[in-house]
């Protein structure tokens, strides 16, 4: 439990416009916000800088999620809530998330503009959390901390070159890898996580070795990868949930967002490459 202060201060300026406005906010910080923008990056900027940022950001919610289940914080009283919020308190998913999405574009683009950006989201989706009424003002400096630690832990870690690294070696690592985060988390959103992020390393790997799916394209040529790429991704995700529910003790999930990686990264790229969904840079020498 914490301290209302906070809470009930922001509370006192509640209107329905201004919590309209940090009810988008918040939703900057939902899993679907992610879901749609990462794979949009790996899909239509750079593959290998998608890739490495969705397997950051899934080890970010693995952690967080790891962390709320140690500590069990319960949440400020419902009848504080503006939105509906269940769930741990402790520490904010959305302060962390916030933290490890736009500090980790801030990281690649170097800019004071990035930076700037990266601070505001941050602060704006942190403060959403407090008037929105669904966290106490030490879940949201435990996400920012954190947040702050693994960018600040992967910044040496980017400069590893992981092409080097053999097929066999990075199949079977990628494998042992999962199995370990999901004995040493498999409630909450560990199994998701853990599958999305199977999923995703593997599905980089094979793409690297038998696709070779080229980002870039046209404006056309990109909005028909979005649609057809997040039409998929979503309806996997709706269609997959009765089909691996029978399945035991989470690995529903782990099976369920495995499937999900695996489409943002290869099955897709396989899909657009063969639908010739790149630009063509290939010479045609006249006579």
């Amino acid at each position: 439990m914490g301290d209302l202060t906070l809470i009930l201060w922001a509370q006192e300026f509640v209107s329905p416009a201004l919590t309209a406005f940090f009810a988008a906010i918040t939703s900057l910080g939902s899993l679907e916000f992610y879901m749609l923008t990462i794979p949009v990056i790996y899909w239509m900027v750079d593959k290998h800088f998608g890739f490495r940022f969705s397997i950051f950001f899934i080890f970010s919610a693995y952690i967080n999620s790891g962390a709320k289940h140690i500590f069990v914080t319960e949440r400020p009283p419902r009848e504080l809530r503006l939105v509906s919020q269940e769930g741990y308190a402790f520490p904010s998913g959305h302060a962390q998330g916030s933290t490890a999405f736009w500090g980790f574009l801030a990281l690649k683009l170097k800019t004071p503009l990035a930076w700037a950006g990266a601070v505001a989201m941050i602060l704006l989706v942190s403060f959403s959390r407090i008037y929105l009424g669904v966290h106490w003002p030490i879940d949201i400096l435990g996400g920012l901390t954190i947040g702050v630690l693994l960018l600040l832990a992967y910044s040496p870690m980017a400069k590893v070159d992981l092409e080097r690294i053999s097929l066999r070696t990075w199949m079977l690592g990628s494998v042992l890898s999962a199995t370990i985060l999901y004995l040493l988390h498999p409630t909450g959103d560990g199994p998701m996580t853990v599958g999305f992020l199977l999923g995703a390393l593997l599905g980089y790997r094979l793409e690297l070795r038998y696709v070779k799916f080229q980002e870039d394209a046209t404006l056309v040529q990109n909005v028909v990868k979005l649609i057809l790429g997040l039409a998929a991704l979503f309806a996997l995700r709706i269609v997959l949930k009765p089909l691996v529910s029978w399945l035991p003790g989470g690995i529903d999930y782990v099976v369920r967002y495995g499937f999900l990686g695996l489409w943002a990264s290869l099955g897709a790229p396989f899909a657009f490459t063969r639908l010739g969904l790149f630009k063509r840079t290939d010479v045609v020498e006249t006579l």
